[in-house]
């Protein structure tokens, strides 16, 4: 990762990497430059199962819009985006207008859906209790503690606009093997190098 190319997924990007050079469209004074930390050309290997969470994990910060979700224990897997998004689009919405969909990458079944709300209401239990914590009183630092509740807005978002969707749901999935969520990546469930767990064969065979 170069610290002077700033991540942005889908239609923001503004730099092309060829593997050898990068190519750049054409930068106003002061600005900056975008590229993709995991659906970039040399980022195959990120293609089907690194999003928002891994982001976090693994850079420090919430993406902006739009953003990637799996959920290995539910096999539920979608972008999302603000409707009708675009770049002004999202510079006009991230401060709070507009609305969030969700572009679902695998036919989602009401199996999953119902265990997005289950999770959905533990977050939300927590945050009653925590979110009241003062982060010193808790011996985390500030730049720490902001940061872990921003992503936590930005799962349960995600979640809630995830089981309020009008789409169609199928239970299909479950019938499908551990590589579920793959598509356009090399990376297989037999791999090691990423993150996506097995389904456990409990919430296979639960209805």
């Amino acid at each position: 990762r170069n610290e002077n190319v700033k991540h942005k997924f889908g239609y923001m990007d503004n730099i092309a990497e060829t593997g050898y050079e990068v190519i750049a469209d054409k930068i106003e004074a002061g600005g900056e430059l975008f590229t993709s930390y995991n659906r970039c050309k040399l980022c195959h290997d990120n293609y089907d199962w690194f999003g928002t969470p891994e982001m976090f994990l693994q850079f420090g910060f919430v993406e902006s819009m739009p953003q990637r979700w799996l959920f290995d224990f539910a096999r539920i897997k979608f972008d999302l985006d603000w409707k009708n998004g675009s770049y002004n689009d999202n510079e006009t919405n991230k401060d709070g207008g507009g609305e969030l969909v969700a572009n679902f990458l695998v036919p989602p079944s009401s199996k999953g859906i119902r265990l997005l709300q289950e999770e959905l209401t533990r977050l939300e239990s927590f945050a009653t209790t925590y979110r009241v914590e003062n982060f010193e009183d808790e011996g985390i630092p500030k730049h720490e503690w902001e940061p872990l509740w921003q992503y936590y807005d930005a799962l349960r978002d995600a979640l809630s606009v995830a089981v309020q969707s009008d789409v169609a749901l199928s239970d299909e999935v479950w019938a499908l093997d551990d590589n579920w969520w793959v598509k356009d990546g090399t990376q297989t469930a037999e791999d090691e190098n990423h993150y996506v767990l097995p389904t456990k064969s409990e919430n296979i065979s639960q209805g």
